[in-house]
């Protein structure tokens, strides 16, 4: 079924898709942060702390770190930025994308990109905007989260501290999320399940920051301000050499658990929505 994107309904007009993808979307974003807060903030504290310091301990030393210095309110220290900000910039990817995909609905996009097993031209172009869109309104709420878990205070005049990075890894994370949901729902039965759902999306998504994760790494130590001694404004380039490759990665386990956890689950809470959304009759 070619028709098969973020729902397995019977589409609507193109201006309907995308206003209940917004809504279903805020549900996606509001489940998204508040299952994966909390392995995010170990994240984001592994990835932006001093070099010196991060060698000597990975993610059980930093949730220990955490408890001791705030217990366990600390693992939601900064949840308030990015639940709002999930819930709006979750919302415009998803609303972008199915607006797109839907608009596009015509033979010349029905076109399949060579070598990707199926995948249409319109699944790309719409993945492509829907996840530009989502890093314009991403970028400064990540900067105040960042800021937040890390113990600093955020500005306004900085919010877009980091944005070539947020773009560059924001815009391949979730094409490639966009294009494996597609793919899976044409070649697996995973959706017919809730099991299926939450895998499918966990996976598609773990994946998506899995190729991009230097990036992600690089972008948390800008927004934090991370200072490299004896550098006093470093560059992107400082810091790779610095770091090296397996400082790139730092972070990578926590960040895997909570990205498969919390994509898996918003899944759920997505799919259930679209089905009652298709009960009420609103796309008739």
């Amino acid at each position: 079924d070619l028709e098969k994107m973020t729902h397995n309904h019977k589409r609507g007009e193109w201006y309907k898709e995308g206003a209940i993808s917004l809504a279903t979307g805020m549900l996606y974003g509001a489940a998204n942060t508040l299952t994966g807060h909390p392995l995010d903030t170990v994240k984001s504290k592994m990835q932006a702390q001093d070099v010196r310091y991060a060698t000597k301990g990975g993610m059980v030393d930093t949730m220990k770190a955490i408890m001791k210095h705030d217990g366990l309110k600390g693992f939601y220290r900064g949840v308030v930025p990015p639940l709002w900000g999930s819930v709006a910039y979750r919302s415009a990817q998803f609303s972008v994308f199915e607006s797109v995909y839907t608009k596009l609905d015509k033979p010349a996009y029905h076109n399949e990109l060579p070598f990707s097993g199926g995948i249409q031209y319109r699944t790309f172009i719409a993945a492509l905007l829907g996840a530009s869109s989502r890093s314009v309104i991403e970028s400064p709420i990540e900067y105040a989260k960042v800021r937040r878990q890390t113990g600093q205070q955020w500005h306004l005049r900085n919010v877009y501290d980091g944005f070539t990075l947020q773009w560059a890894r924001t815009c391949p994370m979730m094409t490639i999320y966009f294009l494996s949901v597609d793919s899976l729902r044409r070649h697996t039965n995973m959706f017919d399940t809730f099991w299926g759902q939450f895998v499918a999306s966990g996976g598609s998504a773990m994946f998506g920051f899995w190729c991009i994760w230097p990036l992600e790494t690089l972008k948390n130590q800008v927004q934090a301000g991370t200072k490299i001694p004896g550098i006093a404004n470093p560059t992107v380039l400082d810091r790779i050499r610095v770091d090296g490759i397996r400082g790139l990665y730092r972070g990578i386990i926590p960040g895997s658990l909570s990205v498969f956890g919390r994509n898996g689950a918003a899944m759920i809470v997505m799919q259930k929505a679209q089905q009652k959304v298709n009960e009420w009759g609103l796309r008739d």
